[in-house]
C-alpha cells in the first residue's frame, strides 16, 4: 500500500467506488511523483541506525516520466554504496550510479520486450540499499616452489553429512535492523528496540529476518502514528487520528512478508494475534492483506476485527471457513486487475491460525482468481480511518506464515 495516494479504495461511506484505483493501491513504502519526487522514509537524529547497517531493504514505487525513468528521494542522508532494484512485475530496472547521491537516485525501467513505458506509468519494485562496500576477495595464494614433504593425515572417522532442506527465499534476506528480542515471541512488546513517529505520508520500516514491519502512511493527512517494535511478531501502534474529510483509510501499519511471484498453493496458514481499542468514534479494521498475481492484479482482505468500517464493493453473501462465518464482499471484475475480495469476519477474532489456503481455494471456486495464482506480499495490520482524535493503541503479539 503506497504512502501517497489521492484516494483510498476502502471507505467508510458506501459507494465511493471512484476511489478504487487498482494498480495504484499496492503496498509501497516510498513513492516519487511525476515531476516532483516525494521524499522517502527518513531516519531521525535519535534513530540513525542506517549509518551502522550494511543494508536496508524496502518496497518502493515511482511514477515514470516520458524518459521511462524517475528520480526517487530516498531520505537516508547518506549515499548508498549500491542500490539494487527488483521489479514486482515484468520489468527490467536499472539504477544510474552517476546520479546516486546522499539524497536521491535515478531509476530507469523498460518492459520485458525492451520497450519504454508510457509517461505516467506507476511502477512498484523492491529497493535494496547497501551502505557498506562488499569485502574484497583475498588474493589467490601462489603455489609453493618446492613440493612439501608429505605427512600421513591422522585417522578421523567422518561424521555423516546431513543435507539441509532447501529454503525458498524469493528475495535476498536483508540484515535485521534492530537487536533480537530477549523474551519469547508472542509476548507483548514492553521494551521496544525501535520506534518511529509519522505525521504525514512518509512512514519508516524495518526488516526482521524474513519479515518487514512498516509504519505505512500512504494516505495520512492529519494523524500522528507512532510505531514501537520489539520484533516482527511483537509491536504496537499508538494512533491519534481525527476523522478525515475523505472518510477513507489513512494508514495501514503492518507486518508483512515479500514474495517474488510465489505460488499461492504453497502458502498454508498464518498465526496472528492483535488487540484493539473499543473507543467511541473509532473507525478501523484489523486485517490480512494478500496481493495476488503479476502487477498486484487482485487483493484479498480478511478482516479479523472491525469497528465501524465497511468493505469496498458489494456484499455477495456469507461463507464459513475454518469454523468462522464471514461476509463476502467483492469489488471489481473476476480474474481481472482491480478485483478486491474482502472476507469480513462476523465475530471478532483476536488470535488464532488463519487458514489462508482455504480462502485461496474459495476464490478459485468462485472463479475470481485462476488456480495457478501467485502472490507478492502477505500483510497483517490495522487500517485506520479515525480514532476520534484521541490517542489509541493497537497491539500485535503474533505473526508467522506457514508454507509448504
Amino acid at each position: 500500500m503506497p504512502p501517497t495516494r489521492t484516494a483510498r479504495r476502502r471507505l467508510v461511506v458506501p459507494a465511493v467506488f471512484l476511489a478504487l484505483v487498482a494498480l495504484v493501491a499496492v503496498p509501497i513504502a516510498v513513492q516519487a511523483a511525476k515531476e516532483n519526487p516525494v521524499v522517502a522514509s527518513t531516519t531521525s537524529a535519535t534513530d540513525s541506525t542506517v549509518t551502522t547497517l550494511p543494508s536496508v531493504g524496502r518496497v518502493e514505487s515511482c511514477v515514470l516520466d516520458k524518459y521511462s525513468g524517475c528520480t526517487v528521494l530516498h531520505g537516508f542522508g547518506k549515499k548508498p554504496v549500491a542500490i539494487t532494484a527488483i521489479a514486482s512485475g515484468p520489468a527490467q530496472l536499472s539504477i544510474d550510479p552517476a546520479k546516486t547521491t546522499d539524497k536521491s537516485y535515478r531509476l530507469h525501467a523498460v518492459r520485458r520486450d525492451g520497450k519504454s513505458y508510457r509517461d505516467g506509468t506507476r511502477l512498484r519494485y523492491t529497493a535494496h540499499y547497501d551502505f557498506v562496500a562488499a569485502p574484497a576477495q583475498p588474493p589467490t595464494p601462489k603455489p609453493p616452489t618446492t613440493a612439501p614433504t608429505p605427512t600421513k593425515p591422522p585417522t578421523v572417522t567422518p561424521k555423516p553429512t546431513v543435507t539441509p532442506k532447501p529454503t525458498v527465499t524469493p528475495k535476498p534476506t536483508t540484515t535485521p535492523t534492530s537487536t533480537q528480542p530477549t523474551s519469547n515471541p508472542g509476548q507483548t512488546c514492553t521494551k521496544p528496540t525501535w520506534t518511529t513517529t509519522a505525521t504525514g505520508n512518509q512512514g519508516e520500516g524495518r526488516t526482521y529476518g524474513q519479515y518487514y514491519v512498516h509504519n505505512n502512511m500512504w494516505n495520512n493527512h492529519n494523524g500522528t502514528y507512532t510505531m514501537a517494535v520489539c520484533n516482527y511478531n511483537r509491536w504496537y501502534e499508538d494512533v491519534t487520528q481525527s476523522r478525515p474529510g475523505d472518510n477513507g483509510v489513512q494508514a495501514y501499519p503492518n507486518v508483512h512478508k515479500d514474495y517474488d511471484d510465489f505460488p499461492l498453493a504453497r502458502i498454508q496458514s498464518a498465526k496472528f494475534a492483535a488487540t484493539a481499542p473499543d473507543c467511541a468514534g473509532c473507525i478501523y479494521n484489523i486485517a490480512f492483506d494478500v496481493w495476488i498475481n503479476e502487477g498486484f492484479e487482485n487483493e484479498l482482505m480478511i478482516w479479523t476485527q472491525n469497528h465501524g468500517q465497511t468493505p469496498a464493493g458489494s456484499k455477495i453473501g456469507t461463507t464459513t471457513i475454518g469454523g468462522h462465518a464471514y461476509e463476502v464482499w467483492k469489488a471489481g471484475g473476476n480474474t481481472k486487475p482491480g478485483g478486491i475480495f474482502t472476507y469480513k469476519s462476523v465475530n471478532t477474532q483476536t488470535s488464532g491460525t488463519m487458514p489462508l489456503q482455504a480462502f485461496f481455494k474459495d476464490l478459485e471456486a468462485r472463479k475470481w482468481i485462476p488456480a495457478n495464482s501467485t502472490t507478492w506480499q502477505v500483510d497483517y495490520g490495522v487500517e485506520v480511518v479515525s480514532t476520534n482524535n484521541t490517542k489509541q493503541r493497537f497491539t500485535f503479539n503474533a505473526f508467522e506464515i506457514q508454507e509448504s
